[in-house]
């Protein structure tokens, strides 16, 4: 049935948010979830006829140009010029209105969380869930009701959260959390994925955070515990020293050593039902290369003379250390802080290693100082190094994906253009921009999709994907920047830099999205990702 929607209401920062009923069309007969567990990424709806947004049931229909994880927001909706139809998840359901906010929500949660449809609008679609909980979802999990202004919570990308009615609203309206940059005092901002939001929103919506209440009439969220997610985990360099932390609401920074010249940082994903870990790398002002398990207090001393270093993990959390000498002699080692080095290469004038995920080897790289050739190889005391790039090369960067071939590298040239390519078998190099001062490269999610990052004319610049059509402009003003993500199916692009006045701002999301400053009088930082699962 379709409900008829009271007068529009416009709240701030322009966004619409009204018009959205729940998709009551009949009672549900007695069904178990369709899944027991709960997944990082979506898929396309089996229910969904002739593509994306299911136009084989509801003609007319589209997508709005947001997604997330898999999570596709369609229309139009009825405050987008279109009409509500019945859509059923399974037999027996409780029935959803494409393409109403609410129909968004539950579709998540269904594919998600293995949560099944229950009567609820867009206002009581938090509220309702424990209320129905054992009528539609006796089997289902056990969902965290937050409401809106508990000091030390925000809500988390994958929440889903309600927004209440008015006095011109009566249905009120609900939407997905993709993105929160919220800082240790609860202020900041929310990205949602939405549908129904009003003539001409694209699904994506922005909501302001001040002293942990969430505005433009967020009444609470759902949270689900047993979702794992990716945050992410940041070094810098400031007055005081070494400080690191991940970028978590209410998370405060913490620090790692007073005396720091050179940082690395990188994170891995929790084993079932844990928080994921850390490791952090350091030279101190003697040349002394340290490392520590962020989990613990203590520093492993694991080399002298050191001019440069690089730390990462592999996803179950095995470290990957490295590092150059002051004689240009490049050593690793993998599984251990106590473990001896090999030496890996002589001559190096700098060095870049990535952990090796799922099937993948690690991969190592460095710049021949004797012509500035590039060359990579896979596993710590493994293969021959193989020379990707024979002269010219100025700097490095490597990712690793998650398949044998799946790595990323890239080199900016001595003539400052930024060159990538995706497998490092068979190299073919992508030019990707020029006038170009720094790089960095990672890979996002279980496809392996590039992420690039570069420094032009103080000016950061990032894109998903070698060649891409457009590149984001992130921010102007700036002294350093770094791009990260991890293999995790639900793994976002996160991106950092600190300004010429030494501000240190952070991203995880969409390119366009907002930046969350994190602290000030930065001199140096390192960025990773942590996953909690």
């Amino acid at each position: 049935m379709a409900l008829a929607l009271g007068p529009l209401l416009f709240i701030p920062l322009g966004l619409l948010t009204t018009g959205t009923a729940s998709g009551q069309a009949r009672p549900i007969a007695h069904a178990a979830p369709a899944r027991s567990a709960a997944t990082r990424s979506v898929t396309s709806p089996t229910w969904w006829k002739g593509g994306i947004c299911d136009p084989g049931n509801a003609p007319g229909s589209e997508a709005l140009g947001a997604s997330w994880h898999g999570l596709v927001a369609c229309g139009p909706g009825p405050t987008q010029g279109g009409s509500d139809h019945v859509v059923y998840f399974f037999p027996g359901a409780w029935g959803e209105l494409e393409w109403e906010c609410v129909e968004l929500s539950m579709r998540w949660m269904y594919l998600a969380w293995g949560v099944n449809p229950y009567p609820a609008d867009g206002w009581d679609v938090v509220r309702d869930y424990p209320i129905y909980r054992s009528r539609y979802n006796p089997g289902g999990p056990q969902l965290l009701v937050v409401t809106n202004g508990t000091v030390g919570a925000a809500p988390q990308p994958g929440d889903v959260v309600s927004l209440g009615r008015t006095h011109y609203d009566d249905f009120g309206h609900t939407a997905v959390v993709t993105a929160s940059a919220v800082d240790a005092q609860g202020n900041g901002t929310i990205t949602v994925i939405q549908q129904n939001g009003g003539s001409g929103n694209d699904g994506w919506a922005t909501y302001p955070v001040s002293g942990w209440l969430v505005a433009d009439g967020v009444t609470g969220w759902l949270h689900n515990p047993s979702w794992s997610y990716q945050w992410p985990l940041v070094g810098f360099s400031d007055p005081y020293g070494f400080q690191a932390g991940s970028v978590s609401p209410g998370n405060d920074y913490g620090q790692v050593t007073a005396d720091a010249s050179l940082i690395s940082v990188s994170g891995y994903a929790g084993a079932g039902g844990t928080d994921g870990g850390a490791i952090y790398g350091y030279i101190d002002q003697d040349g002394n290369f340290f490392v520590q398990d962020g989990s613990s207090a203590t520093s492993y001393l694991e080399a002298q003379h050191v001019t440069s270093i690089a730390v990462a993990t592999t996803t179950s959390g095995v470290p990957l250390l490295a590092y150059l000498d002051t004689t240009g002699e490049f050593y690793a080692e993998e599984g251990s802080f106590t473990a001896p080095f090999t030496l890996e290469a002589s001559g190096a004038t700098s060095i870049a290693i990535a952990a090796g995920t799922g099937s993948a080897p690690p991969l190592l790289g460095y710049v021949r100082g004797a012509n500035g050739a590039f060359l990579t190889k896979a596993g710590v005391a493994g293969d021959n190094w193989t020379v990707v790039q024979a002269s010219g090369v100025r700097s490095i960067a490597l990712a690793q994906g998650g398949a044998e071939a799946g790595g990323l590298i890239g080199y900016l040239s001595n003539a400052g253009t930024f060159y990538a390519s995706t497998d490092t078998s068979q190299v073919q190099w992508t030019p990707e921009a020029n006038g170009v001062t720094a790089i960095s490269v990672a890979t996002v999610g279980a496809t392996d999709e590039p992420l690039l990052g570069y420094l032009a004319g103080n000016s950061f610049y990032a894109a998903e994907g070698l060649n891409p059509r457009a590149w984001v402009q992130e921010a102007k003003g700036v002294a350093r920047m770094a791009v990260a993500s991890d293999p995790e199916p639900s793994a976002s692009p996160v991106l950092g830099y600190v300004t010429q006045s030494g501000d240190l701002e952070v991203l995880q999301g969409q390119l366009t999205g907002s930046f969350s400053l994190q602290a000030a009088d930065v001199s140096s930082f390192a960025l990773s990702s942590i996953t909690n699962s």
